[in-house]
């Protein structure tokens, strides 16, 4: 996991924030690097309808049932609420999937000739 400084934030540790601006400094960083890796997670998403034979093979319930429980230990490790973090990945998946699903549609669409 990055630090404070790798991600560019001021104060290395919360409790070394002198002020307001110090903490709403290192949250926009944080939400920023959130967004950038949401980007990068994309991709990933994306590339991976190449792999994919059919649409119907694009939701892989059985990753998701692998998924969510490993999230779940990741948020009690972290001391945050599983109760919210596994619905919180349970969307974000959810939402990834309907992309991927309609980025295999756009890829794999029949060509039509030129009349």
């Amino acid at each position: 996991m990055p630090s404070a400084k790798d991600l560019g934030i001021r104060a290395e540790t919360p409790a070394d924030c002198q002020d307001l601006g110090d903490i709403r400094q290192a949250i926009d960083t944080i939400d920023r690097a959130l967004v950038d890796l949401f980007g990068l997670r994309m991709g990933y998403v994306l590339e991976a309808a190449r792999f994919k034979p059919d649409v119907a093979s694009i939701p892989a319930p059985e990753r998701v049932a692998a998924m969510l429980p490993e999230r779940r230990r990741w948020a009690e490790e972290n001391g945050l609420d599983p109760d919210f973090i596994v619905p919180l990945f349970s969307q974000i998946i959810q939402w990834f999937i309907q992309q991927q699903i309609h980025h295999w549609e756009q890829k794999n669409a029949p060509r039509r000739e030129a009349e």
